[in-house]
């Protein structure tokens, strides 16, 4: 599967092709490609890192690490549903 370095670099390049498309056929210049291909990567990257940084995205990290770790929540009601969520054995509510 991909990393996710190669997801968002596959993302940003066909984005740059359907510009260039775009720029080809006379629909936009070359600036304004330029423009909304880079402020279209930013408003998505930056939408992912706040979403994958949520407490659920930082304990599915946490848990998927190749170290094997054990990762306990605090025995809140928060803390068991980022479990539910996360849905991983190795992610435990702390008793």
């Amino acid at each position: 599967m991909f990393t996710m370095e190669q997801f968002w670099s596959l993302v940003r390049t066909l984005l740059q092709t359907a510009g260039a498309a775009l720029v080809t056929r006379g629909y936009m210049d070359d600036g304004s490609m330029q423009m909304i291909v880079g402020a279209t990567m930013t408003l998505l990257t930056t939408g992912y890192s706040l979403y994958i940084r949520r407490k659920a995205g930082l304990v599915a990290s946490a848990a998927a690490l190749p170290e094997g770790i054990d990762v306990k929540l605090k025995p809140t009601d928060a803390g068991q549903a980022i479990k539910e969520q996360v849905a991983d054995p190795t992610v435990q509510v702390a008793r």
